[in-house]
């Protein structure tokens, strides 16, 4: 079953990482057996089926409906704004 579309796999992987906001991470992240990943404990993985711990069978079925939107282009110094 295909929960996020590959381009919202990729959009919610720049979210993860960005570190505007804390990541979505593992119910079980306490337990001793998971390390930082992606910036935080038990950072979860977005895959088309869903969110994965990559430290223990943990998944998750969702995300904020922002978060599956292309992130909004910032330019860097010396670049143009898109008209």
């Amino acid at each position: 079953m295909t929960v996020f579309s590959a381009d919202e796999v990729v959009t919610l992987d720049k979210y993860q990482r960005e570190g505007q906001m804390h990541p979505f991470t593992c119910g079980n992240r306490g337990d001793g057996n998971h390390r930082d990943m992606a910036g935080d404990l038990g950072a979860l993985i977005p895959t088309v089926r869903g969110w994965i711990c990559p430290f223990c069978d943990y998944t998750q079925n969702w995300a904020h409906g922002f978060m599956k939107q292309p992130l909004p282009v910032t330019p860097t110094a010396g670049q143009a704004l898109p008209k």
